[in-house]
């Protein structure tokens, strides 16, 4: 899969991604075609597969620090470790940090 950059982004790659606050790191965990991924929480896996959530062109992070996103407001659906979003979508990937 291809960024914005035209930067290749793969399973286990480190990627940056702007958030409100400014940017965070993580981990490419899953892919939207053909829903390729590394292991993580199955019922989330289940969740994405059965609801068809992601485009061919999507992927999935887990966030490597604290959740940038995160909130303590119950009147809002909580926020987990997973966020998907279209690769082309400003993710910067930085192959100084791939997985082996």
């Amino acid at each position: 899969m291809r960024c914005h950059d035209g930067s290749i982004v793969s399973l286990g790659d480190i990627v940056t991604v702007p958030v409100t606050s400014g940017t965070a790191q993580a981990r490419v965990v899953m892919r939207g075609d053909p829903y390729a991924h590394l292991s993580i929480d199955e019922r989330f896996l289940t969740w994405v597969a059965t609801e068809k959530l992601l485009k061919s062109d999507s992927i999935v992070v887990e966030w490597l620090g604290p959740n940038p996103l995160s909130h303590n407001n119950a009147n809002y659906v909580p926020i987990y470790n997973y966020k998907s979003m279209p690769v082309h979508e400003h993710v910067i990937p930085d192959p100084e940090l791939r997985e082996p």
